[in-house]
């Protein structure tokens, strides 16, 4: 019996009475839109996030066509060997470098620390077709973890969205009513007044 009074009260908005009112069917069907949709928010990030994976998958293609690993080597500074202290002595403080290119052209410039690959005491440098020096591809790895990232913020964005929105409808929702209140309690105070000179 109990149970059955329990779930009158929680779809009393569904069925046809006296008290309810056209917001609280509105309401209603708001609250159940909203949990179908929140439901199916993970499926909405799952499909964005699989949707920015192909996108740079492909770039992760093409940049791996496009750009090719080479050996770079140390361009002895002008001059003479340089001094013997041990700041000069590790390789990695000389600026200028010399690589070949894919089209076998030979290449001499000032190279950044960030675009020097070591590989077994090595330096490497990225560059394109014609020898000039370009970021490192990116990597199958860091494209997955970019389309995760991008479909958890998909789905949580989505998500923020509809809860606003419900907020927003809501409190429309209570002005129309606090309105239509306020227009009922004063027809009824009106009669309440005819009611009161007639006693």
């Amino acid at each position: 019996m109990g149970r059955r009074e329990g779930t009158g009260k929680l779809g009393w908005r569904w069925r046809r009475n006296p008290l309810r009112r056209r917001s609280d069917l509105v309401e209603a069907w708001l609250g159940l839109v909203t949990v179908v949709v929140l439901c199916l928010l993970p499926l909405f990030g799952w499909w964005a996030g699989q949707a920015v994976d192909r996108a740079l998958q492909r770039v992760v293609r093409s940049q791996r066509s496009e750009r090719t690993l080479v050996t770079a080597h140390l361009v002895p500074p002008p001059g003479g060997h340089g001094s013997s202290s041990g700041a000069d002595s590790d390789p990695r403080h000389r600026e200028r470098l010399r690589w070949t290119a894919p089209d076998h052209s030979v290449h001499t410039a000032a190279v950044p620390v960030d675009l020097e690959v070591w590989q077994s005491d090595r330096i490497m440098l990225w560059t394109d077709d014609k020898g000039a020096l370009v970021p490192p591809p990116l990597d199958a790895a860091t494209a997955t973890t970019h389309s995760v990232l991008a479909g958890t913020a998909a789905a949580t964005s989505a998500a923020g969205l509809v809860l606003i929105s419900r907020r927003v409808v809501l409190w429309r929702l209570m002005r129309r009513r606090m309105a239509s209140w306020e227009r009922e309690w004063a027809r009824v105070g009106q009669d309440w007044g005819r009611a009161g000179a007639g006693g």
